[in-house]
């Protein structure tokens, strides 16, 4: 894959400041919010947030080698009363594995084929981005993606734009307006009208 190499320790911080937006958005989720629809037409929140606990919990497996089997479905039940706390510690866990010595330049077995931590980390940023938006959208809570890391992420995403087209990770792209903020770009490379 023809992916751009993101600034080591840039991209580490640009991750912790988008699941720092993430618990925000996540703060103010009550028990009604849980079955609502999201911008994921497969997912209720409760899906969602699952998705993003998931990625996070993946990030330690993936640095220390161990298999993701358990990891890759979204399993509904893994929040338990408090989906705060359970964001909460795995979202930490990433956080101190990015933070590792290293942990940037660490090749990792990634599903889709081995990159380096520093790629791994933008995967996240773009992840939980993307879906802070989404949340954000499907509980009434009005958000604009901060600029400096919706331009992170898309100068991480545009290097492997025809494969993301090609790919059903994402909805296909829709043409932002003129003009747009990078926030509402990066939300429809996504497949995202902001």
């Amino acid at each position: 894959m023809g992916m751009s190499e993101p600034n080591d320790g840039a991209i580490v911080e640009q991750v912790v400041r988008a699941m720092a937006g993430f618990g925000e958005v996540l703060r103010d989720v009550t028990d009604e919010h849980l079955e609502l629809a999201t911008p994921c037409t497969e997912w209720d929140v409760t899906a969602l947030i699952s998705h993003v606990v998931l990625g996070d919990a993946a990030v330690p497996a993936l640095f220390d080698g161990r298999p993701l089997d358990s990891l890759l479905a979204v399993d509904r039940s893994l929040l338990g009363h408090s989906p705060m706390a359970t964001w909460r510690g795995t979202a930490l866990a990433a956080v101190q594995t990015f933070r590792r010595p290293g942990a940037m330049a660490q090749l990792v077995d990634h599903p889709v084929g081995p990159r380096a931590g520093s790629v791994v980390a933008g995967f996240r940023l773009v992840d939980v981005l993307g879906h802070t938006w989404d949340l954000a959208t499907a509980v009434g809570q009005p958000l604009e993606l901060p600029e400096d890391l919706a331009t992170a992420a898309l100068n991480f995403l545009f290097p492997m734009v025809d494969e993301l087209q090609a790919s059903e990770v994402f909805a296909a792209a829709i043409e932002p307006p003129e003009n747009a903020s990078a926030g509402v770009r990066f939300l429809a490379l996504i497949g995202r009208s902001g």
